[in-house]
């Protein structure tokens, strides 16, 4: 390990600060920092930025310093390169980083000597077609959603797979979720929780207008197939990020995406342990907190 990456939520005081002490315990190890044009210059090296995710080497390791929000997004940036990815927490207790921030400098030697193992976790990739011509391709950790957009709609999906129609959705919203993200969106929409080992798919309805719509769960290798009846556009987006329009007559594609995103564990992930404290902090609210 040559270089090392480095990404910061620069809104979070913290969160600079650590970027500005990892850039100097770096250079006192030897190694090159790499930051994103952004942390640079919230810790006045202008000399150590460089393109984000671009730079870095298959044997490289990324730094995120932020929360959860802040490491799905860096995440899935990096997952088409192999990427392994620390995800450092400055901020509330999340699912996905790995260690507190006054862990990370007895964390980084371990890594340093070897000590530290990589968690592979699924992702979904979303295509539109339109006409006959994919005009929309986006990748995604948590889920991919489509939504009824600032129009207070109700909207009305049919979901396919392996070509057969499992289900007529009247509701606010479709959510297709990884186990990563049954913990996000798809929880607050009533969906079910699920380790983040296990490979299955999950379509959660938003607010459905009907009692019998139920959460799904399906094999990985499944493709799901959304349909549309509403004569109006409807939004979609992945992991938070608005991709752009799915409009009548469109076919939603979604699938496992080809590649993973590489999470560094310095042990086994302790999913149940951070759950059982997620769950029992007492100010947490379903859908916001749980949502990076």
């Amino acid at each position: 390990m040559k270089q090392i990456g480095i990404v910061a939520n620069t809104e979070k005081p913290e969160a600079v600060a650590a970027a500005a002490r990892l850039v100097r315990e770096l250079e006192a190890r030897g190694l090159r920092a790499l930051l994103t044009p952004e942390a640079a210059e919230a810790v006045s090296r202008p000399d150590l930025a460089a393109p984000f995710p671009g730079g870095h080497g298959a044997d490289d390791l990324l730094i995120v310093l932020g929360g959860d929000g802040t490491l799905l997004q860096a995440a899935k940036a990096v997952a088409t390169l192999g990427l392994p990815v620390l995800g450092v927490n400055t901020g509330h207790l999340g699912f996905l980083t790995e260690v507190e921030v006054g862990e990370l400098w007895p964390a980084l030697d371990e890594i340093l000597a070897g000590r530290w193992q990589v968690e592979e976790r699924m992702m979904l990739r979303a295509r539109v077609i339109r006409d006959g011509t994919e005009v929309l391709q986006a990748d995604a950790l948590n889920d991919v959603v489509v939504n009824r957009g600032p129009l207070a709609r109700m909207v009305r999906f049919t979901a396919e797979v392996a070509g057969v129609p499992v289900a007529d959705y009247a509701a606010d919203g479709l959510i297709v979720a990884t186990p990563t993200g049954s913990t996000a969106y798809s929880l607050s929409a009533g969906g079910p929780i699920v380790h983040p080992a296990q490979e299955v798919l999950l379509l959660t309805p938003i607010c459905p207008h009907t009692f019998n719509a139920r959460s799904l769960v399906l094999p990985a290798g499944e493709v799901v197939a959304v349909r549309m009846h509403n004569p109006s556009e409807v939004v979609l987006t992945a992991d938070g990020r608005y991709c752009g329009p799915f409009l009548p007559g469109d076919l939603l594609l979604v699938q496992r995406a080809p590649h993973t995103a590489r999470l560094v564990r310095r042990h086994a992930f302790r999913f149940y342990d951070v759950l059982r404290r997620k769950l029992s902090e007492p100010s947490q609210k379903i859908g916001t907190s749980f949502r990076p």
